[in-house]
């Protein structure tokens, strides 16, 4: 029985493997962008097969997920009655706010537009680790953001019981983006593809000097540690707004 176990295991291995060893494309805000592998002919036949063999898992993650997302949202309207910037409705207008200019300033090459929308040390982090280093490489990254698809509030975490200061927000949001970097001399692409795609990244906002600050962008690859995770709020503060 042990043999046809790891039987069955190692080609799941060697195919999450090869999934795993393509690294993403230094691009868009945050850094990345997904696998352009994935495009391809191959890459939609291992995503095939990976699909049919993980099915049970991905409907269990669709499920876990939904009731997270749901536990969540109902949180953030707890506590809006206490703070109405924790309002989901109001979260969720300032989240798609931040998102859109993110984009517009990431695609000036400009980072310091949005400045009033995110912490001081990720937009100059970003500005020079990414858009300042392109250009010394005579790059541009094209990054046109189409429209927002959905917007999901994974976790909270709040640090002051009183001001709620501090306290931390993860949105997992979905977006068609098209993102690719080409080379300024003959505009030819030298990273990524043309064409809109469906991506979805973890954004990461934390509540300073009474208003949302964009702290942090994460790849989709770490929703699955934050679905699992327990809301870090104080129950005394949960029955409080009740």
């Amino acid at each position: 029985m042990k043999t046809k176990n790891y039987h069955y295991i190692i080609p799941v291995v060697v195919l999450i493997a090869l999934l795993l060893y393509v690294e993403p494309v230094l691009a868009g805000p945050g850094g990345a962008i997904a696998k352009a592998f994935f495009k391809t002919w191959w890459g939609k036949m291992i995503m095939g097969i990976l699909a049919i063999i993980l099915l049970p898992f991905i409907l269990y993650m669709k499920v876990i997920t939904f009731f997270k997302v749901q536990k969540t949202k109902k949180l953030l309207r707890q506590l809006g009655f206490k703070n109405p910037n924790f309002g989901w409705l109001h979260l969720q207008k300032t989240v798609k706010t931040i998102f859109t200019n993110v984009y517009e300033a990431w695609s000036n090459e400009d980072m310091s537009q949005v400045q009033r929308y995110v912490n001081p040390w990720y937009w100059q982090n970003q500005q020079l680790v990414h858009l300042d280093r392109w250009k010394a490489k005579n790059q541009q990254n094209i990054c046109n953001l189409d429209t927002i698809s959905n917007i999901k509030p994974l976790y909270i975490e709040i640090f002051d019981e009183i001001t709620l200061e501090g306290s931390k927000v993860v949105f997992e949001v979905s977006a068609m983006i098209e993102d690719y970097l080409i080379d300024r001399t003959n505009q030819k692409v030298v990273e990524g593809a043309k064409g809109y795609k469906d991506e979805t990244h973890l954004w990461v906002f934390e509540y300073t000097e009474g208003k949302w600050l964009l702290e942090n962008i994460m790849d989709e690859e770490f929703s699955f540690s934050y679905i699992k995770t327990p809301n870090a709020i104080p129950e005394s503060l949960v029955a409080a707004t009740r």
